[in-house]
């Protein structure tokens, strides 16, 4: 079905930007992406991409065909899982996910054990970078990982889930009437998550931008942790707004906006093929759960 692949190619290009980008998650060469594009544009008739800029851009019909193509393939995929259907899924995996996307998953395998109660899940969590290790190995079956500016998973699988506003989190009762966030970050103590991490990175371009020297009493990698402990006063943070935690409605927090163009870290999926009827079924879990 070569229509379906260059379609699964055209979304892919459309949510990452570039073909350069988009090769990398479908496991192509960027001279391939381009004349799946081609092809795609003659069977269509019509001109899909506007390359008038240095960035490609949709189309005004691009853009039209875009919600069109991704109900067809998630049509011919729901195709083929109804079509196993009738055998009885069953198996073993083992996945992977951060601490932060650990409760998601498990909801998602509770509501899959229900449905295919022959599959046998092992859930395991640690640093994304870990994670990413463990999936390429083939020691897990697939993660749920932070999207890495610079990642080339050629021989895998990978599916962007959602992404998290990165923001500043601070304790409401010891900040109440200050909305000033440079004020803040230079004026409250400053706890710092993992400055090996890509957010890491975000914070300090954060702190470069608005030529501000905090002052740091602590470096910690646990955002939850983190955030525990702007509750008890300790300090500010900029962190990822984590979803499904809800801090924007817990009076005893408040969530600010950084100044500047906002940042945000994107959560996906990263699969291995060998397991990859079970995994499939996984992401579709997720994917319903989080709406898309």
């Amino acid at each position: 079905m070569s229509s379906i692949r260059f379609l699964k190619t055209f979304i892919a290009v459309s949510e990452y930007g570039s073909f350069a980008a988009a090769a990398d998650r479908v496991a192509l060469t960027n001279a391939a992406v381009g004349q799946q594009m081609r092809a795609l544009e003659e069977e269509m008739r019509r001109e899909l991409f506007d390359r008038s800029h240095r960035q490609i851009r949709l189309s005004r019909e691009g853009l039209l065909l875009l919600p069109k193509a991704k109900r067809l393939v998630a049509d011919y995929e729901k195709m083929l899982a109804d079509t196993s259907a009738d055998a009885q899924m069953e198996g073993e995996v083992t996945i992977g996910g951060i601490t932060s996307a650990m409760g998601l998953l498990a909801n998602c395998l509770v509501k899959l054990k229900l449905v295919h109660p022959r599959v046998s899940v092992t859930l395991t969590t640690a640093k994304s970078d870990e994670l990413t290790r463990l999936v390429i190995s083939g020691e897990l079956d697939a993660a749920l990982i932070v999207e890495a500016t610079r990642q080339n998973f050629s021989a895998l699988s990978w599916t962007r889930l959602y992404e998290e506003p990165v923001v500043l989190l601070a304790n409401a009762s010891q900040t109440a009437g200050e909305d000033d966030v440079v004020q803040l970050l230079r004026t409250m103590p400053f706890i710092r998550y993992d400055k090996s991490t890509a957010i890491g990175r975000k914070v300090d371009r954060v702190f470069k931008s608005a030529d501000i020297v905090p002052e740091q009493i602590l470096e910690l990698n646990s955002i939850i942790g983190i955030a525990d402990l702007v509750k008890q006063k300790v300090g500010v943070t900029i962190v990822p707004l984590l979803r499904n935690y809800e801090w924007e409605n817990d009076p005893a927090l408040r969530v600010l906006s950084l100044p500047g163009d906002p940042e945000f870290r994107r959560i996906g999926m990263l699969e291995h093929g060998s397991k990859s009827m079970i995994t499939s079924e996984i992401r579709s879990f997720l994917l319903k759960a989080i709406g898309r």
